[in-house]
């Protein structure tokens, strides 16, 4: 027989092999193309339609079966096991199945054997020729249309349904998988040690791979394309593999003996040949990267696929399709090891064909400058465009240059004379600043100052009038003396913090005893003050924070002043100051009143500086100064009615806890101290009283007599 060899379009062929070339080629020409040919011959296309359809009918390539494979024939099914399924066909010949034969080699062979007899059951064994063949014969027989049913892998059937010849009609679902999309897989494993290498470092030496096939699905390719995700060359991996045909074992014994490192297989045939006791896989293998992201229970390394394909010839009778579709439907045995399903989306099969470059991806191996023009158009349009565009700029800038050449000779004249304004107005503005920050202190040093001055001029004045009198009183005189060192060094100390921030140089934090610090303001604001309100203090000793301890004093004392300044005229004129625990973060420091009330208008305006509700004896600063101080601190002041008269200020900040004490100690109420105020005099000393007493025991308390800096 002549042998025809096609290659880039021409035949090649010998003897009276021209004519089969001929014929192979009017074979793939168009429609429209056979048309013409047919009114080009006279006398022919009576048979076939057109000229090459004759020819084509009378050389037809004759499609042989293999033999049953092994693993089919020793499948035995007991006709218990076959389902009587109701169809209605008529068979004016034999439908003819395609199955690729090495699917009989797979570990779901069982399954194969079953569906065959299933269907030659339904239909009958008369109805039905099966013909068990190679992928080029199965190709070869889908293409000429000579059968009308084949059963393949998702890749060969993939390239079949490529040529719309054919159409799916059910996909395997393998117990091992939920999904016909994840039925099968791919598995790297190595012989059991301690050293288990990654799928990049697979294939390092010469024959470190053993596999079964170079034409499996998941006996190679799959394989291959995740060897060339890690960055191995297909070609160095190929050369570096030794392929055992179909024999799963002599993949095993391979790695095993140590003649390859690595060997790959389809996923479920280690479990496989560990439920026929040929090996153990905890004892004998390391499995390589297994995979859990997806629903195939075997262990499997690369991504999942699809199972096989039952397709139907597009042409083939519709009446054989619902039959076909009915038997395979009916079709569920967990015995034989799955089910057919709805057809399965092939895109991951797909995917694979880019990876490796194969079937309708095979052009993107070699390279072509159509392929390259088609496939970057988009970026040689654009850099023609920015190509054109470079040039357009270049032309217009030349003719920009010598506009803007002329236009900065015009401006150059100009900017001296800006300059010069420049200068002037970043000296004015440097006077305004100076201004401000100098004028500034001196309303902050105005306001702080007066009441230590104050002091220090009562008490040398009440000296004078003694000396004056001729009673010289050691203890008096010497009290008196120390109040104005003390106020003297107040007054000095708020001269210094004024001028650190000017500079802003403040003061470190130290973790103190606000205790202490409110002692302190309650002793200043006796000594300066002379209020009838009585002071009701609520501080616990051991409250910690860390904080500029003469800020917050000076915060207590002038909400203090405010609210004496607030009280004075009142019926029963109160102060109180509290100190507690937000939460085991926070403090809350509170001075209340029980002034008059404000209007809306005066408290919206409290906080604003230079506003004040006092008159002419008031600047507007105090309230400004204590939020400047909250804010230092990392904390705030907010002011709210208390009641129907007076004001509550609350200044929050950061606390730290007692290192000896328990927060829900920490969070009871603090004990009450009194200083009860007379009207024109200083205030009298504190007394402490028990809130949980009876009312009547705590009119009864005796007062308790306090320290110079004690509350």
């Amino acid at each position: 027989m002549p042998r025809l060899i096609t290659r880039g379009g021409k035949c090649i062929f010998t003897a009276v092999a021209g004519l089969l070339c001929a014929t192979v080629l009017m074979t793939a020409m168009p429609a429209s193309a056979q048309a013409v040919a047919a009114s080009s011959y006279i006398g022919m296309g009576t048979t076939g339609g057109t000229p090459s359809g004759d020819v084509a009918a009378a050389i037809k390539p004759v499609i042989r079966s293999m033999e049953v494979p092994m693993a089919i024939r020793e499948t035995e099914i007991d006709a218990a096991d076959l389902v009587q399924v109701p169809v209605m066909a008529e068979f004016p010949r034999p439908m003819r199945i395609g199955i690729e034969a090495s699917l009989a080699l797979s570990a779901q062979a069982r399954w194969l054997a079953y569906t065959v007899s299933e269907i030659e059951y339904v239909l009958g064994k008369g109805n039905v020729e099966v013909l068990w063949l190679d992928r080029h014969s199965l190709d070869l027989g889908a293409r000429s249309r000579q059968l009308d049913f084949i059963v393949a892998d998702a890749d060969t059937f993939a390239l079949t349904q490529a040529t719309g010849l054919y159409e799916p009609i059910a996909s395997f679902l393998p117990l091992t998988a939920s999904r016909a999309e994840d039925a099968q897989s791919s598995v790297f494993f190595t012989r059991r040690s301690r050293y288990i290498p990654t799928i990049a470092a697979v294939g390092i030496q010469k024959n470190e791979i053993a596999a079964l096939s170079s034409e499996s699905l998941t006996g190679w390719k799959a394989p291959l394309a995740l060897m060339q995700q890690m960055g191995l060359n297909g070609a160095d991996a190929l050369d570096r593999t030794t392929f055992y045909g179909y024999s799963a074992e002599a993949v095993v014994r391979g790695v095993l003996s140590g003649a390859q490192g690595v060997g790959v297989l389809p996923a479920c045939v280690l479990e496989m040949l560990e439920r026929e006791g040929k090996i153990s896989i905890d004892r004998d293998l390391s499995v390589i990267s297994p995979r859990t992201d997806d629903t195939l229970r075997c262990l499997h390394t690369t991504p999942v696929y699809p199972g096989w394909s039952f397709g139907a010839l597009t042409t083939t009778d519709p009446g054989w399709k619902r039959a076909m579709s009915s038997i395979l439907y009916s079709t569920n045995s967990p015995l034989f090891g799955g089910e057919w399903t709805v057809p399965a989306v092939n895109r991951a099969v797909y995917d694979l064909f880019y990876e490796l470059k194969i079937g309708p991806y095979e052009h993107l191996a070699t390279w072509s400058l159509e392929r390259m023009l088609r496939e970057n158009a988009e970026f040689l349009a654009i850099a023609l465009l920015v190509a054109f565009l470079v040039i357009l700029y270049a032309v217009s800038l030349s003719v920009l240059v010598r506009r803007k050449t002329r236009q900065l000779r015009r401006a150059l004249s100009e900017r001296q004379m800006i300059e010069a304004e420049a200068a002037q107005s970043r000296q004015h503005i440097a006077n305004l600043e100076r201004t401000g920050i100098v004028g500034q202190m001196s309303t902050i040093i105005a306001h702080e100052l007066k009441q230590p001055l104050a002091a220090i001029v009562n008490f040398a004045n009440s000296l004078n009038r003694r000396t004056k009198q001729g009673k010289m009183d050691e203890k008096a005189f010497t009290f008196a003396l120390g109040e104005i060192i003390a106020q003297a060094e107040r007054a000095n100390e708020i001269v210094n913090r004024v001028r650190a921030y000017a500079k802003h140089d403040y003061p470190p934090r130290k973790v103190t005893d606000l205790y202490d610090v409110v002692s302190n303001a309650i002793t200043t604001f006796r000594r300066s003050r002379q209020t009838a309100a009585d002071v009701i203090v609520r501080v616990n000793k051991g409250s910690m924070a860390e904080v500029d301890a003469w800020e917050i004093e000076l915060a207590v004392l002038n909400l203090m002043k405010n609210a004496a300044d607030a009280t004075s005229g009142v019926d029963s004129p109160r102060i109180e100051v509290t100190l507690v625990p937000v939460d085991g973060k926070t403090w809350a420091l509170s001075v209340t009143d029980n002034g008059p009330y404000l209007d809306d208008e005066q408290f919206g305006a409290l906080f604003k500086p230079l506003q004040t509700t006092k008159g002419s004896a008031g600047m507007g600063l105090g309230l400004s100064i204590v939020s400047s101080i909250a804010e230092r601190h990392a904390g705030n002041i907010t002011v709210e009615r208390n009641g129907e008269a007076g004001l509550r200020f609350t200044i929050t900040f950061p606390r730290l806890a007692h290192p000896d004490g328990e927060l829900a100690d920490e969070m009871l109420p603090p004990k009450m101290q009194i200083y009860h105020g007379t009207p024109g005099a200083a205030l009298q000393p504190a007394r402490e009283v028990d809130e949980s007493a009876p009312a009547e025991q705590q009119t009864g308390l005796k007062p308790k007599e306090t320290q110079v800096h004690g509350l």
